[in-house]
């Protein structure tokens, strides 16, 4: 009988999550879902209407995605949106009281432009950065299109959530700029969170994606046309999925620099958000962005 995982990447957004999904099953003992992102606990946050991603709702049809897990000890997928969704965490205790899970952290200024540089690609008509921030402030368009929604709770509090629900043993929080440094190191320190043996099998180390401009309105379409995406995750797999993807819809290009006046609004924005996030994950975080404000602080 298919099982209810129990090994959840929750997030956040454009925080190495694909990777992640992609390198886990390295680790002898762990199954995860070829679909990435079923959004069946992130009803909160995700409409059923929501226009870039479909979400599976039924729950046979995401039981599926875990019926050829066999034996493995731990069966997981990634939906980076369970660390917005207020509700995810309790959806996900009651269904699965034993999960793990496996949060993972960006700086917030790169992590929000990453996200618009995303949008950028799959839509149209976006507008510049700052413009952007300034309607996802105003609460102005579609909420589900929104770059940054002040609705939304940061870090600090989403950690706070998930440390609530399922306590420090069952929840691990990584840092992007330091596990994208070593991943095989990284593989290992999550074997030891989940009480498995540090034994690998090959994995590729690369990045899943690469920064790249879609190839004319067509591409965007496709990007944006959330049936096509969700087919070809079921029907292909990712590397081909990858090889596409990198060689022939989107153009390597060099990404284009962030706005100054958008990374100093930023950075007093999450200014608070960082240094409660140092707090609860108890390190420094490697974030340049507030570095540099902390100097500046020193300094006066």
């Amino acid at each position: 009988m298919t099982r209810w995982p129990n090994l959840f990447i929750a997030g956040a957004r454009r925080c190495g999550t694909t990777s992640l999904h992609a390198w886990l099953p390295a680790i002898p003992g762990v199954f995860m879902s070829r679909i990435k992102e079923p959004n069946f606990f992130s009803r909160c946050v995700i409409g059923d209407d929501y226009p870039l991603l479909k979400p599976i709702r039924k729950e046979s049809d995401y039981l599926q995605l875990f019926s050829r897990a066999d034996d493995a000890t731990f069966v997981g997928e990634a939906t980076p949106f369970y660390l917005e969704d207020p509700e995810a965490p309790a959806q996900i205790k009651h269904k699965s009281p034993d999960a793990r899970i496996l949060i993972s952290l960006r700086d917030p200024v790169d992590r929000l432009y990453s996200h618009y540089l995303m949008m950028r690609n799959n839509l149209a008509d976006m507008g510049s950065f700052m413009d952007e921030i300034e309607r996802g402030l105003a609460l102005q368009g579609n909420r589900n299109l929104a770059v940054l929604d002040r609705s939304i709770d940061l870090y600090s509090r989403q950690i706070e959530r998930y440390r609530g629900v399922f306590g420090n043993r069952r929840m691990m929080v990584l840092v992007l700029e330091e596990w994208a440094r070593d991943a095989e190191r990284t593989l290992r320190a999550i074997s030891g969170f989940l009480g498995l043996k540090p034994v690998l099998k090959e994995f590729s180390a690369s990045p899943q994606r690469r920064y790249g401009e879609a190839r004319g309105p067509l591409v965007r379409y496709l990007f944006g046309n959330r049936q096509l995406s969700r087919a070809s995750e079921a029907l292909i797999p990712f590397r081909p999925r990858k090889f596409v993807r990198n060689s022939l819809l989107v153009k390597a290009v060099p990404k284009p620099p962030m706005d100054p006046r958008a990374r100093e609004f930023l950075a007093d924005y999450y200014w608070n958000d960082v240094q409660r996030t140092r707090r609860l994950v108890g390190r420094p975080l490697p974030w340049p962005n507030f570095e540099v404000q902390e100097s500046s602080l020193r300094a006066g």
